[in-house]
């Protein structure tokens, strides 16, 4: 009969059960790397010229990171325009009641003068511009790659 006893087996089994561990914490730390890193380039690359030119910078702004123990989500929140720059709009846009102060007419100044604008709709043709998506991809190979050494830091670890 053959018998091997193994020293330090309680080591190797705790190495084991600490394992997925390391890994999530490996990979959580890199998430949240990857996703500043993303945010950064969505709001200073694509949404400052690269694709958008700001104006008042409310989408620029808009641009948050959600991380949680599943992962991390890029997000906006309160720009209503939003989507339809990332993925274009053609169709109909209702257009509310409001008033209009005019100061000139046929190019000439005039006193002030407060107007009302009857509700109406307008149809528009916005063109896709893509600054989320189109981030996301030009980094896809380099966050391929910080997550495989993420992998590898929490086997290693």
């Amino acid at each position: 009969m053959l018998s091997v006893e193994i020293e330090g087996d309680e080591k190797l089994a705790a190495r084991f059960s600490m394992l997925p561990a390391a890994i999530r914490a490996a990979l959580a730390e890199k998430f949240a790397e990857l996703a500043q890193r993303l945010q950064d380039k969505i709001r200073n690359d694509k949404l400052d010229g690269q694709v958008l030119n700001a104006r008042d910078g409310r989408l620029r702004d808009s641009i948050e990171i959600a991380l949680d123990e599943h992962g991390a989500s890029l997000m906006t929140s309160g720009v209503k325009y939003a989507a339809a720059q990332e993925y274009g709009f053609d169709g109909e846009e209702s257009v509310a009641a409001h008033t209009r102060l005019v100061k000139e007419a046929f190019g000439r100044a005039i006193a002030p003068k407060t107007i009302l604008i009857q509700a109406f709709a307008r149809r528009m043709r916005l063109p896709e511009r893509s600054y989320m998506r189109s981030s996301l991809e030009e980094m896809q190979d380099e966050i391929a790659q910080a997550l495989r050494e993420a992998v590898e830091e929490g086997l290693n670890s």
